[in-house]
């Protein structure tokens, strides 16, 4: 086993429990549905979070080439991956059975944006402070909208800030995804 492939281990973990708990959460309100009221901005915001994982995990093809490591190098790169891990558990109320995701969304996602705030945050720096690449690169765009969205979404209980905030950052994770690394390889 290679440096590269010790280090997936604990990436792959931590986002497999991220999408787990994401996946969990969709089949409690799934089994639950006949008393659990939905919200579309939550289940944006959830989508966004489960495609945010992926990408993370996806991205993180591109270290394998780094012939060794620090122990902060370490704890940074694992920052989004913890980050995005946390929100996708503080994603779903418990009990799930007569949830109001509505109230939920605007009861709980106010501490769940400050999260993804500093997640980004984390994440963002991660490369320029241990591989020395520049801040302000062009695959670091949508992480500076991401930034201020998510400051925005955690002040504000605006459900109409919510409800085009919330879907822009799906449409961002996705484009970020197309456009930085929608394929890998061994290049």
């Amino acid at each position: 086993m290679g440096l590269f492939e010790f280090l997936m281990v604990l990436v792959s973990i931590i986002i497999g429990l991220g999408i787990a708990e994401i996946l969990t959460g969709i089949a409690r309100v799934i089994r639950c549905r006949a008393t659990v009221t939905g919200y579309w901005v939550h289940s944006a915001a959830v989508a966004a979070i489960f495609f945010a994982l992926l990408q993370q995990w996806w991205e993180i093809w591109d270290l394998r080439t780094a012939s060794e490591w620090t122990f902060h190098g370490l704890l940074m790169m694992l920052a989004g991956p913890v980050g995005l891990n946390l929100v996708a558990h503080l994603l779903f109320p418990e009990p799930v059975q007569g949830a109001n995701l509505r109230e939920y969304y605007y009861g709980a996602m106010r501490p769940i944006w400050w999260l993804a705030a500093l997640t980004v945050v984390l994440a963002t720096l991660f490369r320029p402070l241990i591989f020395g690449v520049n801040l302000l690169a062009p695959d670091n765009a949508t992480s500076f909208l991401f930034f201020f969205g998510f400051i925005a979404l955690a002040n504000s209980i605006r459900p109409i800030l919510h409800s085009i905030l919330v879907p822009l950052v799906l449409v961002l994770v996705l484009f970020d995804i197309i456009q930085w690394s929608s394929v890998i390889g061994s290049g």
